[in-house]
């Protein structure tokens, strides 16, 4: 037997121990709930029936736990747990969590010439939610531009199938406006590209990871591969960036050259980077465009799509309890008589019950089934209540806690160092979004109930049916 032999069946005995080898759990580390079948463990039931079967480990064992599901050992944190976990930013890498979820890093950084996580932030931060009071009336002209883009009078009653995709449209255009500037915001190509771009991926995440049975890592190196060699998106993304957006891009270079200190600076996430030491530069090339792609994109991926898929469960639990529909219609109708229907962001604040109404739609869209914790929300957690989020008093005074206010009874934007900087952006879009739809149109289910959310494993999707739309006129 020759060296090429021996080394393959070292190889081979390696694999088959590290397959069958149970894992172990230190002394001071959450319970791992018994399995029967060796290398599979929870796989099968995480997979096919994860709500219930979450329900009854959190019901025998308590928070956390942990299960051996595709060859790694998970622990499932409560949402006390979780609040803590998130707070301890030095124990807990939140980058590194996601990265095994999905390796989003490697997708962009091949196109960035520096990488800050810390600088997105800052970004996020400053120039998005930081202006927020400015923006307000660009994203109102963008979300009412959208809103009669697609979906029109509706004099006769129409269905529309796919929220979730068009809510990404109308939420990509807003976005654009902000980050790239009203110039590129007008172009359609963009805004479909900011619109997709997160879907495009992240169906590739949902390759399964039969290979994280050997080693968690080759799962990733998998999908790494698949990105390199031909099942990439982002080439396409890329291109249509650098059409649209390099002629901007070397024309306010141009104007800064040539009015100095007199420049007046855009408000917007563009200018504010070529104004950043790092791309201050003479001649826009190829690298440097690459760099903005990179950052840019950085940002729209995990926001887009995210917002989208909020309002679309926030549309659909609308929809299915007419029970509710009065009081913030009536709120709303005072707030527009209010406003003259130009939205600030002070009025976004008195939105109190539409506040909690999408506070608590969030609470029932979590992917973290201890969402219905009755230890925190009491005996009716299951139950979809707005108003468990309001103080109501004597004189008709109301206090609420808005659903931008991160604590361990809502973790829908994390907590603690990585919570999301761009919360505050996010929930104007929708509070605006729902606000214009629900005083233009009657919108139901097509069943007249509630719509079942999707279930996947332990993620949760908007439904798939449709809603109908009508003109209150």
């Amino acid at each position: 037997m020759d060296y090429v032999d021996i080394s393959f069946l070292l190889l081979f005995a390696t694999l088959i121990l590290n397959l069958v080898k149970r894992p172990k759990i230190g002394v001071n580390e959450p319970p791992l709930v018994p399995y029967r079948i060796p290398i599979i463990g929870h796989t099968h039931r995480y997979i096919f029936d994860a709500e219930n079967f979450l329900r009854k480990c959190r019901e025998k064992y308590g928070d956390p736990f942990s299960l051996y599901v595709f060859g790694s050992v998970i622990t499932f944190a409560g949402r006390e747990t979780c609040h803590e976990i998130l707070r301890n930013a030095d124990i807990f890498d939140f980058y590194k969590g996601i990265e095994r979820l999905f390796p989003a890093s490697y997708v962009f950084s091949r196109y960035k010439k520096f990488q800050s996580n810390g600088f997105i932030v800052r970004i996020v931060h400053e120039m998005m939610s930081g202006k927020i009071n400015l923006y307000a009336p660009r994203i109102q002209k963008e979300l009412l531009f959208g809103i009669k883009k697609y979906f029109g009078d509706c004099k006769d009653q129409k269905v529309i199938r796919d929220i979730s995709r068009l809510s990404s449209q109308i939420v990509a255009k807003t976005v654009a406006n902000v980050t790239l500037g009203e110039e590129a915001a007008q172009f359609d190509d963009i805004i479909d590209s900011f619109a997709k771009v997160e879907s495009d991926l992240v169906n590739m995440s949902l390759v399964p990871p039969i290979l994280s049975f050997i080693h968690h890592s080759l799962h990733t190196k998998l999908i790494m591969l698949l990105i390199k060699f031909g099942l990439n998106p982002i080439p396409r993304h890329r291109d249509i960036f650098f059409r649209r957006c390099k002629p901007i891009v070397e024309e306010r270079i141009h104007q800064r050259k040539k009015l100095g200190n007199n420049y007046i600076q855009k408000e917007d996430v563009l200018d504010f980077l070529l104004s950043e030491p790092e791309f201050k530069i003479d001649v826009v090339d190829d690298e440097y465009m690459d760099n903005l792609f990179g950052q840019f994109y950085s940002l729209v991926f995990a926001s887009i799509t995210t917002t989208a898929k909020a309002l679309s469960f926030v549309l659909f639990d609308y929809a299915g309890r007419p029970e509710l529909w009065n009081e913030i219609y009536d709120e709303q109708l005072k707030i527009h008589n209010e406003s003259n229907g130009n939205l600030s962001v002070k009025d976004a604040n008195k939105m109190a019950k539409l506040d909690c109404f999408i506070k608590e739609s969030f609470r029932h869209s979590s992917d973290i089934d201890a969402a219905f914790s009755n230890k925190l929300f009491g005996e009716t957690s299951n139950d979809f209540q707005p108003k468990r989020h309001i103080t109501s008093y004597s004189d008709g005074k109301i206090i609420y806690s808005p659903v931008t206010k991160i604590n361990k009874f809502n973790l829908t934007f994390g907590d603690g160092k990585h919570a999301c900087p761009g919360r505050f952006f996010a929930i104007l879009n929708i509070k605006i979004f729902i606000h214009k739809l629900i005083l233009k149109y009657n919108i139901k289910t097509e069943s007249g109930k509630v719509a079942p959310h999707r279930i996947v494993s332990s993620f949760v999707f908007p439904p798939k049916s449709g809603l109908i739309f009508e003109n209150r006129d």
